[in-house]
């Protein structure tokens, strides 16, 4: 069986996103990133070493031609790779799919990113993707449409408005915003800001900023439905302080217990219809309440560390499990071990 994995920022999509608008035009190439190419990279080799525990399968990766260290060091331990000519970066994507019987596709939600390799992905094969339907990736990948989502299903999010080349309403909303693009990556754009000094060009999400500490939860959706894995606390850093630098697992019980229940409300509502794999939710835990900030319908930089937890007992189940046999359920409908 062949699981072709694809991460885009070292997988040869490196310059894709160079059509952005707004504060993000500046970004024309990943590979002028080094914290993104470090992630992307440790990303690609950790996903496809878990992936490799798989009985019986061959995996399939792209690469940048630039990365040659990352590409020796895949072959190195039995990864099949493809190098790709960042001139041409659609080209062996839509074959390796083609080729595979499972896909697994990590790209930034950056100017939809994300929502084009999906759909190339699924253009090459139904069924294979081992990821989110496109009423999940939507409001994955466009704040606005996650708020309107929220906002109709009762989920608790941050007070927000859309910001769009011109004045804006923020009179009901606090003082101190948080000014977001729309479909952004790892927390690069967003600052904080005050309501009267909003930018007069570009399309924005304004959101109140909320005190509190940040953590992810993730689930792995199969065909039994899905199965959360514990809570990560989340760090913060680079030049406004909302870029992702690390993390841990929760280590408070109470905390931990807030965040499971809280959660597992969230997943249950989510239009996930036959979605498959590692999908996250971050929030905000404030003294009395979570505040849901983003879904991320891809695999995060959570994974590597939470896949060294040998087993754990699930939210609401009663035998213990991993990872790596939850991520197997999820790519080839094997009986779930939970």
């Amino acid at each position: 069986m062949k699981l072709f994995i694809y991460e885009m920022v070292c997988g040869g999509g490196a310059a894709l996103p160079s059509d952005c608008d707004g504060q993000l035009a500046q970004i024309n190439d990943f590979l002028t990133l080094p914290a993104l190419v470090a992630d992307g990279s440790a990303m690609l080799l950790s996903v496809a070493q878990y992936c490799q525990m798989l009985p019986a399968v061959e995996i399939i990766v792209t690469v940048d031609s630039r990365l040659e260290s990352l590409a020796r060091t895949l072959k190195s331990r039995g990864v099949t790779v493809r190098v790709v000519d960042v001139r041409d970066p659609w080209s062996q994507f839509v074959h390796a799919c083609r080729d595979a019987d499972r896909c697994i596709v990590i790209a930034p939600e950056l100017n939809s990113l994300l929502r084009l390799a999906i759909e190339k992905c699924n253009a090459g094969g139904h069924g294979k993707l081992i990821g989110p339907d496109q009423d999940l990736l939507a409001i994955g990948v466009d704040k606005v449409l996650l708020h309107q989502w929220a906002d109709a299903h009762e989920i608790l999010m941050p007070g927000w408005a859309h910001l769009r080349g011109e004045k804006c309403d923020v009179s009901y909303l606090d003082d101190t915003l948080v000014l977001k693009p729309i479909s952004g990556t790892g927390g690069i754009g967003i600052r904080k800001v005050l309501s009267h000094s909003l930018p007069s060009e570009g399309e924005w999400l304004v959101e109140e900023f909320v005190r509190g500490e940040s953590y992810s939860v993730s689930a792995i959706f199969h065909q039994d439905g899905f199965t959360m894995v514990p809570p990560w606390r989340q760090e913060f850093g680079g030049a406004d302080g909302f870029e992702y630098v690390g993390g841990s697992i929760c280590g408070d019980k109470n905390v931990t217990e807030r965040l499971n229940e809280w959660a597992f409300s969230v997943f249950d509502r989510l239009p996930s219809g036959h979605s498959r794999g590692w999908i996250s939710l971050d929030g905000i835990v404030a003294d009395r309440e979570i505040y849901m900030i983003e879904v991320n319908p891809r695999i995060t930089a959570s994974f590597n560390s939470l896949c060294e937890i040998s087993s754990f007992v699930p939210y609401q189940e009663l035998q213990s499990t991993n990872v790596t046999e939850l991520m197997s359920a999820a790519i080839w409908g094997n009986e779930r071990s939970t």
